[in-house]
């Protein structure tokens, strides 16, 4: 059985009268795995702590499972696992111990606890290590311990905070991959925290962008990269270059060339933007490298980086900041050279200027 969980105008202020989050309306589905996703100090571990019973929120907030109030529960009565971004290990205990830690705690009896604690050793490939001191493991074996143990007392929820920060490139991208693997086989509600906007895009159902203690947009991955709904999710999700613009009578004019089938549009208002200064946000995609009698833009090549799939090109004097352009790992091209580039029109987000800094 999956939980659903909602959270209904709740809002957070510390005792020292700091505003961490705005008041905010959040729906998780029953086995869907949500990311909440921001910068540090957004308000993302605060909410994970609301939902877990370490926080609660302001008077007039109110969160539920599966429609029971647990506003004011304690995590233990909650039923909740955490993995944190330390893993909170037992030095003092083997992995098994660890893993038969909070099954002990719960009062399960002893041969139901053994059976329990091989089978999570046996799904996180760990068995062999299951008499092993914690301070012998590695970083990537210490996390699956972490994992076992959280999923082990058969929680509701599922709550992970940034628990692959600590760990290197390559081993983060194999453990997100094992993990995503896993909330899927399992079918549990999980919330996860991170500030990694690849991470979010790969384990996601959805996504929950947080800025400044708000929420600026809540979807799916390709939802919040494709159509993100404000300037900060633009650039935050996914590198964005940025070009200045003018709309007039529902044209688009960047420096001298008009373009015609741009979707200009308002998300904040939902208005459609005819009139006015605008701001364009795309990503690598948004130009292609083309011919010259093909280009709506020339610039200068400021720097070349090789990224195995694709080439990646820093381009000056086409705004009045360089912009990004991938183009085919096997052109050759130097930085210095000049460069045309065509807009691919449908994947421009278009705002209004006044949006950048509200």
């Amino acid at each position: 059985m999956t939980t659903q969980i909602k959270l209904h105008d709740c809002a957070k202020t510390f005792a020292d009268g700091t505003r961490a989050l705005a008041p905010f309306d959040l729906e998780i589905t029953g086995g869907e795995t949500v990311v909440l996703l921001g910068p540090s100090g957004c308000g993302k571990t605060t909410i994970l702590r609301m939902i877990a019973g370490l926080e609660f929120p302001d008077a007039g907030g109110k969160i539920t499972f599966d429609g029971d109030d647990v506003t004011r529960q304690s995590i233990e009565k909650r039923r909740v696992g955490m993995v944190f971004q330390s893993y909170a290990l037992f030095p003092n205990m083997s992995v098994a111990q660890n893993v038969a830690y909070g099954l002990k705690v719960h009062g399960v009896g002893r041969d139901e606890r053994d059976a329990r604690v091989t089978a999570m050793l046996e799904m996180m490939h760990i068995d062999m290590l299951a008499d092993r001191a914690i301070d012998q493991l590695s970083g990537g074996q210490r996390q699956r311990v972490a994992l076992a143990r959280a999923i082990a007392v058969q929680p509701r929820v599922l709550l992970l905070d940034e628990p692959l920060t600590a760990l290197d490139a390559k081993l983060r991208v194999r453990l997100r991959t094992e993990i995503n693997g896993l909330l899927r086989k399992l079918g549990i509600t999980a919330v996860y925290v991170t500030h990694d906007q690849e991470e979010a895009m790969a384990l996601g159902d959805r996504i929950v962008v947080m800025q400044k203690g708000k929420i600026a947009q809540i979807g799916t991955p390709r939802e919040i990269y494709r159509k993100p709904q404000s300037p900060f999710v633009a650039d935050f999700v996914g590198a964005a270059n940025r070009l200045d613009g003018q709309m007039h009578d529902g044209r688009l004019h960047i420096g001298e060339r008009v373009f015609d089938a741009v979707d200009a549009f308002d998300p904040r208002h939902g208005d459609i933007i005819d009139q006015g200064p605008v701001e364009l946000y795309f990503r690598a995609d948004g130009l292609s490298t083309c011919e010259a009698g093909d280009a709506d833009f020339t610039g200068r090549v400021e720097a070349v980086s090789y990224l195995g799939e694709r080439l990646r090109l820093t381009v000056s004097g086409i705004g009045s900041m360089p912009v990004i352009v991938d183009t085919h790992p096997d052109d050759v091209i130097s930085a210095g050279t000049p460069v045309h580039c065509r807009v691919n029109a449908d994947r421009l987000t278009v705002f209004p200027a006044v949006a950048v800094n509200s």
